[in-house]
């Protein structure tokens, strides 16, 4: 298997721009070529100087390490391993994270990476039973898995949507004639698509039923079926996304079919997955309608992290801005999920003590996060409906404990800024064995991290109508660098050098377009004395904001 490697990203941004192939004309190889890296600083404190080596060097060991970008050995080119050779889930691509790493490589601009992925999957996925292309839960990487239908006969849904989301805004960002735009447009038009499997299964259905570990959860055994609150959303994101591309390509009517569809979905979740105190449910019997109680409140489901998924994954469609979103149902939940976790008595004590928040109430110990579904969606939740204070001492926590974990916790990597699969809180040692699980570089440990970063950050441009930036950076930092960052608007995709620099309980922003770009619509939001304040500039290519 090789993987192709890329020039760091401190070196790559002082080289003049690549010569751009038609991608036609050239192998996988040559392909990745025409990417334009970006640079990503955050500045101001250790930990800030932490976190910006630490999302680079994870990064780019992903794309040397993880990434395949030759075909060989049986390996298709745009194959991502979930894990480094020696630990769990080596060789194999888990498809709920291959969607969400695509979309972290669409929103730096790595387009020619994202389209081979999505080419890749697009190669492996058969249909299911049904009729219909339905992503199993991961591929591995030899060609001796693939028999006949196993791939595709699944009943874990979370992966499809993934993906879907995934390619909907690499279609998005995509030039006009891009091989990739077309083949992706087909592969999600087509009657057999996996967003027309969703629908089949809602025609008879309040929800769409799934297993896996965003179904009844981990540790439950198929054929056991659930409807999960985190498994529908992803569904009707998938919607979402969807009928924003339908409607990009004129068909007008499906785009509405879509939509209604992802309403059901919205609708479902609020009538059964909802608790008494307004939270979410993490998953009830399809038989019944009601929570299983013996599965949500086993020891790998308790209180489980990934219930803040609802809140932070709602970001990938619907935008930076959740407490303006018109689902007032949605953010009490999305709200009282996350207060209820907060409130066990020993996650609250963990994140007082350390920042760490813990991603089981009673899987080990209850003394164990993670990147990805426990600090990480964690992190997204506060950041999106600004509890900074929080994400201060969350973001400091994750960047220390990657570079410096406990010391009796024994990792192998090459890199000390290597993100890895689980986090241990001090408390943790002598009480529990202290495993490395997935290791370094994990896949999705990678990708939340990554999606945490674009969040402090704030750009959101996920609709036509007005790019919105929402710096959201800790009062312990002093502010964050972007070079070259890709921007969709409805003039067309841009690339921006934005600095957001702190001073006192205001601050500056300044960014500026390349030679002859403009953005249409561009509203930012600042922290000043008085509170966040708005401002808003029309066909613009460089602004000055500065706020006391």
């Amino acid at each position: 298997m090789s993987a192709f490697a890329l020039v760091p990203i401190s070196a790559v941004i002082m080289l003049c721009a690549p010569v751009v192939v038609n991608p036609e004309e050239m192998g996988a190889y040559g392909r990745l070529q025409n990417d334009q890296p970006v640079s990503l600083r955050f500045f101001g404190s250790t930990s800030a100087d932490l976190f910006t080596r630490e999302l680079e060097e994870s990064f780019q060991g992903v794309l040397e390490k993880n990434f395949v970008g030759e075909a060989g050995n049986g390996v298709p080119a745009g194959f991502v391993n979930a894990s480094l050779p020696g630990f769990p889930w080596a060789g194999t691509m888990w498809t709920r994270d291959g969607g969400t790493f695509m979309r972290e490589l669409v929103m730096r601009g790595y387009y020619e990476h994202a389209a081979l992925l999505a080419e890749c999957l697009i190669g492996l996925v058969k249909k299911n039973q049904q009729g219909y292309y339905a992503f199993p839960m991961y591929f591995k990487g030899s060609p001796q898995y693939f028999k006949g239908e196993e791939p595709a006969s699944t009943t874990e849904v979370d992966g499809s949507a993934s993906i879907a989301i995934g390619m909907a805004l690499l279609w998005e960002r995509l030039p006009e004639g891009h091989p990739a735009k077309k083949r992706i447009q087909e592969f999600m038009f087509q009657d057999a698509s996996p967003v027309n499997y969703f629908r089949l299964l809602l025609a008879t259905r309040p929800l769409v039923p799934g297993t896996g570990e965003f179904g009844c959860g981990m540790g439950a055994k198929e054929p056991d079926m659930c409807y999960n609150v985190v498994q529908n959303n992803l569904v009707r994101l998938a919607f979402l996304a969807t009928a924003d591309m339908a409607e990009d390509s004129g068909s007008v009517a499906l785009a509405k079919e879509y939509r209604r569809l992802a309403a059901k979905c919205e609708d479902g979740m609020a009538k059964y997955l909802v608790d008494k105190d307004g939270s979410w449910i993490w998953s009830i019997d399809p038989a019944t309608m009601k929570p299983d109680v013996i599965n949500n409140d086993s020891k790998e489901n308790r209180g489980f992290g990934g219930l803040n998924g609802v809140a932070s994954m709602n970001a990938d469609v619907q935008g930076f801005q959740p407490l303006a979103s018109s689902s007032k149902s949605a953010q009490h939940s999305d709200e009282a999920t996350f207060q209820r976790l907060y409130r066990t008595p020993l996650r609250r004590l963990e994140f007082d003590r350390f920042g760490i928040w813990t991603q089981f109430d009673l899987l080990a110990g209850g003394l164990l996060s993670s990147p990805a579904y426990g600090q990480g969606y964690a992190l997204q939740t506060m950041l999106l409906y600004d509890k900074l204070e929080m994400a201060d001492k969350a973001i400091s926590w994750l960047a220390n404990a990657t570079y410096n974990p406990v010391p009796e916790y024994k990792l192998h990597r090459s890199s000390p800024y290597y993100f890895y699969e689980r986090t241990y809180s001090p408390d943790a040692v002598g009480k529990i064995e202290l495993e490395e699980g997935c290791g370094a570089l994990n896949l999705v440990n990678v990708t939340e991290p990554l999606k945490v970063s674009r969040l402090l950050l704030g750009v959101d441009d996920t609709t036509l109508q007005s790019v919105v930036i929402i710096p959201r950076i800790p009062a312990s930092w002093k502010g964050v660098e972007a070079r070259n960052w890709p921007i969709r608007s409805g003039r067309g995709m841009v690339r921006a050098d934005i600095v957001f620099d702190r001073r006192g309980a205001g601050a500056e922003l300044t960014l500026k377009l390349g030679p002859g770009q403009r953005i249409s619509d561009l509203r930012v939001r600042m922290p000043s004395t008085n509170g966040y304040v708005w401002r808003e500039w029309k066909n613009t290519g460089a602004i000055s904001f500065v706020t006391q």
